[in-house]
């Protein structure tokens, strides 16, 4: 009997990562073996993928590609190739399946069988810290990793028109099609997308080909534009963060990939007035981005292509300017939060020569807050930040090296210094509070706080 669903995940090179999505997917999928299978596409791995696979304790349809191909390549190769079910999830084996995901998924097909599109709610997680999550903490994140959503309706609706989730609430309508993994549809679609998607095989995120970056849009929204579908509105999974090699071609991809894909959907049958929701977010977010971009060159490649593509047809819009600006005044109060935030350090551990100082957060605006005074560098006993590239290496003038955020715990600190932005300050607080020692101090640009038992 063919599969209600196929969990398909491609791959490359990233048996660890893989190992993780697959004990989380032993957790949450093993009772429903009777509707979906899980789908292995192995893009040519050279490591331990195939191992991997072996011992897993689920059943798992598993092949390799004789060479390695692009993203989009081998997302058919698992899709239209492998897979069997009548619908098909794609995820990333650095994403969490969140406890009950795919029994929504299942429930949500079983009550629209006239439906082809179920577009899948999502947050997002440090992939490393998802490692916790999966072995620690039986699959369920903190509930400070909910504050951020990508649409804020958390029900299940039937929506009139695939076009009406653009106007879910959200901080980003703009990046709601940017996921793989945020809808189920019908394995069709990816069948007969093999004869029609036009992939490279690029792989570092540098590729200017629509194909490549939207892949599974091109081949879905045509087909279900004017069409009722399904929105689970409850999280079915967290994209994993902090593990993309193609990261510094990220804002390339979002301002110049984005603008690239709206052109080319705006020519197809999708409603006009959801096309300018799409546009009026898209300008606003560039603005944002592209300030980012020449603030901070070094960290982000494809600045020439955005100059030249996207940056002319979006710089006659106010709202791309009116978000530029915002995002250049916001970098300045900053930069004063970091005067003040060093200032505070500083006379705190005046007050306890002996103290341990643990820094958190350090890449992008981060490092503007990095201004722990040299004589207190005898004090620094951790650093540590989400981005897994920088485990391992040296902080800057001194002898530690970079940790992750977990290894909290075992730092022993008297003072937490969080270098982080004031919106994501309450988050990574939450977290310290409840592993640091009873009397330690948290220092962010809200102030200090204590811990208490």
């Amino acid at each position: 009997m063919k599969p209600i669903l196929s969990i398909c995940i491609p791959t490359l090179n990233r048996s660890a990562l893989l190992e993780v999505i697959l004990e989380n997917l032993t957790r949450e999928a093993f009772a429903y073996l009777d509707k979906i299978e899980i789908v292995v596409a192995d893009n040519a791995s050279i490591d331990e993928t195939a191992d991997v696979v072996r011992r897993s304790a689920l059943p798992i349809i598993y092949d390799r590609q004789e060479s390695t191909v692009g993203f989009a390549r081998n997302v058919l190769f698992a899709t239209a190739g492998l897979a069997s079910g009548e619908f098909v999830w794609v995820i990333g084996d650095d994403d969490l399946v969140l406890p009950g995901g795919v029994a929504r998924i299942l429930e949500s097909i079983s009550k629209t069988p006239d439906v082809d599109y179920h577009y899948l709610n999502f947050g997002w997680i440090d992939c490393q810290f998802r490692t916790q999550v999966v072995r620690e903490m039986d699959g369920q994140p903190p509930a400070s990793s909910f504050n951020r959503l990508q649409c804020k309706e958390t029900n299940w609706q039937r929506l009139q028109r695939l076009e009406d989730v653009v106007f879910l609430p959200a901080d980003n309508p703009s990046a709601i099609f940017s996921g793989v993994f945020c809808f189920v549809t019908r394995r069709q679609f990816f069948i007969d997308a093999v004869d029609t998607l036009r992939p490279s095989d690029s792989l570092d995120g540098s590729s200017t080909i629509i194909a490549d970056c939207f892949p599974h849009a091109m081949l879905s929204l045509p087909r279900v534009a004017g069409k009722p579908i399904a929105y689970v509105g409850t999280p079915c999974l967290m994209q994993g963060i902090s593990g993309w090699e193609w990261g510094s071609y990220a804002y390339k991809n979002m301002i110049f990939g984005t603008h690239q894909f709206f052109e080319w959907l705006g020519q197809t049958s999708f409603a006009s007035d959801a096309m300018q929701h799409l546009w009026n977010s898209y300008y606003q977010m560039a603005g944002r981005l592209f300030f980012r971009m020449l603030h901070y060159k070094e960290e982000h490649k494809g600045l020439d292509i955005v100059l030249e593509k996207a940056i002319p047809a979006s710089a006659g819009h106010l709202l791309f300017w009116d978000a530029f600006t915002a995002e250049s005044r916001l970098n300045l109060e900053m930069e004063h939060d970091a005067e003040n935030l060093s200032a505070c350090v500083t006379q705190i551990a005046a007050e306890n020569p002996e103290a341990r100082i643990g820094l958190w957060g350090i890449l992008g605006r981060g490092r503007l807050f990095v201004k722990i005074p040299p004589l207190l560098h005898k004090n620094l006993v951790w650093v540590a930040d989400r981005d897994t590239s920088l485990h391992g290496t040296l902080f800057d003038g001194t002898t530690l090296h970079i940790a992750h955020p977990a290894t909290l715990p075992d730092a022993a600190l008297d003072i937490l210094v969080i270098g982080a932005r004031r919106d994501f300050v309450d988050e990574i607080s939450t977290t310290a509070m409840s592993v640091m020692k009873t009397g330690a101090s948290i220092i962010s640009v809200k102030g200090r706080i204590s811990v208490h038992t």
